[in-house]
């Protein structure tokens, strides 16, 4: 095909294996056919492939159920297998949005590099761990990202705050594109419809749903909302996923609400697909984004979450997130404390016929972030660097 772009890509998690759809996925599934994509999978989950595509994938490692065992045992299948790649397929570009190692771009030269930077990485990669491990791999990192980033590539980033932080701690520039929303999945439902899932969610007349969508990990504060249940007798809370690692913060909610007397207004559906989570979030009667702001990741954090909750057609309730603040600030409640959220809580459910006609404005937001508009944003970008390069090698 006349036009046709050869990109490898190598992805932060296990493309085929990964409980959640990714940022990857969902930009690269809705490329167009001038794209042929090869995936570098190296494998860190057990199980088959849960994750339908229609890339070619090449897999290394082995999963052993230890992301870092995993690592650590695929690390010098990785190098020979992208030494291969790159030597035996004529590829256009590179997008590579993994820190495993520093000899990555010299591996791949004469070619544009795209990093997707999506995560600050030396945080999130030493978070499931405890001292002195969590600083050991904290370090290796932010190494990685030091020597990686000191080659000539473009960055890409999902944020505002995060294009702050590769400025000042590599002094490079980078282009926002951020995430996004399905919204073939996530929108308002009708009447019946919502009337339907309340019922199988075991809501009573007259409770007012707050709904949280994502991983219960520690990482999250969900204090806050307890502290509102006990205060707010009409009060119930959806919460919708799961536990990715131990569990042991969803245990510590759910005995905090058994505790404060509250568990019987504690709806907890475990770990739902998109498909499955999208009419529950439309059903409730608002939607929250409960980040703790005295944890580093925070400050960059742009959760997909905040686009699936805007889509749905539902109040958002948020922290002070930076990015959400920036982007979003004129649609999200924000609070800080307890008192705020409960202030929050009870103004939305006095104002709630007011609220749903009022939500038009972020419905229509939403939508221009749907991924597939995030996709062509990245095809756009890997055109224009490999236009750019074909010109200067004719020069």
């Amino acid at each position: 095909m006349i036009g046709l772009y050869r990109v490898l890509l190598i992805p932060a998690q296990d493309y085929a294996r990964h409980p959640h759809i990714t940022r990857h996925h969902h930009i690269f599934e809705n490329f167009d056919d001038r794209f042929k994509i090869t995936v570098l999978n190296v494998r860190l989950r057990k199980g088959r492939k849960t994750r339908v595509t229609r890339h070619r994938i090449v897999e290394v490692g082995f999963a052993t159920g230890d992301i870092l065992r995993s690592y650590v045992l695929g690390y010098i299948r990785f190098h020979l297998e992208l030494a291969r790649l790159i030597k035996s397929e004529r590829y256009d570009c590179v997008l590579l949005s993994n820190i495993i190692s520093p000899l990555i771009p010299l591996l791949i030269s004469g070619r544009p590099i795209v990093f997707d930077y999506k995560d600050a990485y030396a945080l999130s990669a030493s978070v499931p761990f405890k001292t002195p491990l969590r600083q050991v791999v904290y370090c290796v990192s932010i190494l990685f990202e030091r020597i990686i980033f000191g080659f000539h590539m473009t960055v890409v980033v999902p944020s505002p705050s995060m294009q702050v932080l590769v400025r000042e701690r590599f002094g490079i520039n980078s282009r926002i594109i951020t995430n996004g929303v399905n919204t073939e999945l996530f929108h308002p439902i009708p009447k019946d419809m919502r009337d339907h899932v309340r019922s199988e969610l075991g809501v009573r007349p007259g409770e007012f749903c707050l709904c949280y969508l994502g991983s219960i990990e520690n990482w999250i504060g969900l204090e806050a909302v307890v502290e509102a249940l006990v205060r707010l007798k009409s009060l119930r809370f959806i919460m919708i996923g799961g536990p990715p690692r131990s569990g042991r913060y969803l245990r510590y909610i759910m005995g905090l609400c058994e505790k404060r007397g509250v568990r019987d207004r504690v709806t907890w559906t475990g770990f739902k697909n998109q498909r499955e989570a999208a009419p529950i979030v439309s059903a409730c009667d608002a939607t929250i984004v409960p980040f703790p702001l005295n944890r580093e990741l925070s400050a960059v954090a742009l959760p997909d979450k905040v686009f699936e909750y805007l889509a749905s057609g539902t109040p958002v309730i948020s922290t002070k997130l930076p990015d959400v603040q920036k982007l979003f600030g004129d649609l999200v409640h924000f609070y800080s404390s307890s008192d705020e959220l409960i202030e929050v809580l009870r103004r939305l459910q006095s104002n709630m016929n007011d609220e749903k006609r009022d939500l038009s404005e972020q419905i229509a937001r939403a939508r221009t972030y749907d991924w597939k508009n995030i996709s062509k944003s990245y095809e756009n970008l890997i055109s224009e660097l490999v236009q750019s390069n074909l010109k200067r090698q004719q020069q």
